[in-house]
């Protein structure tokens, strides 16, 4: 007796979108650094642009962990318990032995260098105080000032911040220059200048 095999029903899926789907499964992502970007070829191996730009597609085989036995064996090997040398150039052609390649250098070694250029350079610090409490310290100060004790009790304290609290988030508001300036120009104030307000700088006044 023949046994009859079973076959599921093939099905059109519609809701796929097939060209899509084939680009991302070719894709090899993008890079979203403009530098990288434009230094890597994109009709090369990822391998191949790695080692053109003198870069490590994998960290583990570059710096691996060191073989003292492999290095030994690399440099002399004993044979019949003595110690065979390495061959020179004409004993390597009369026995038929290829020279080992020469390792060349990488092609876009200039990439590299402007990676370590622009790693030694220190970026600006980027951090931002988000627009709502720009907007919260901004009412505080404009009603009192440098007066943590004041801004305890106002009622729009909804966050229950101690003066301590208050004096923090104020002074990193003012170490902010892209916005702290603007409040500064509002108020119509020097830029770049702390007002000369009365501020509390110690917990001895609070006593």
């Amino acid at each position: 007796m023949k046994i009859r095999k079973n076959h599921a029903r093939k099905r059109y899926r519609y809701n796929v979108n097939r060209k899509t789907m084939n680009k991302t499964r070719s894709s090899t992502g993008k890079i979203k650094d403009p530098r990288m970007k434009k230094m890597w070829m994109e009709d090369q191996r990822v391998g191949t642009n790695f080692s053109e730009m003198g870069l490590a597609k994998d960290v583990n085989k570059t710096i691996a962990i060191p073989s003292y036995k492999k290095d030994r064996l690399l440099a002399a090997r004993v044979v019949n318990g003595f110690l065979e040398e390495e061959l020179d150039d004409d004993e390597r052609r009369a026995l038929g032995i290829k020279k080992p390649a020469v390792k060349e250098g990488p092609k876009r070694e200039h990439v590299v260098q402007e990676l370590e250029q622009l790693a030694s350079e220190r970026a600006d610090p980027e951090f931002r105080l988000p627009k709502g409490v720009v907007k919260e310290l901004s009412y505080f100060l404009n009603k009192h000032k440098f007066n943590y004790k004041a801004m305890v009790t106002d009622r729009k304290n909804f966050g229950q911040w101690t003066w301590r609290q208050f004096r923090l988030k104020i002074r990193r508001f003012m170490s902010i220059p892209e916005q702290f300036n603007v409040y500064l120009e509002q108020k119509k104030l020097p830029s770049g200048v702390k007002p000369d307000w009365e501020e509390y700088e110690s917990d001895s006044e609070w006593k």
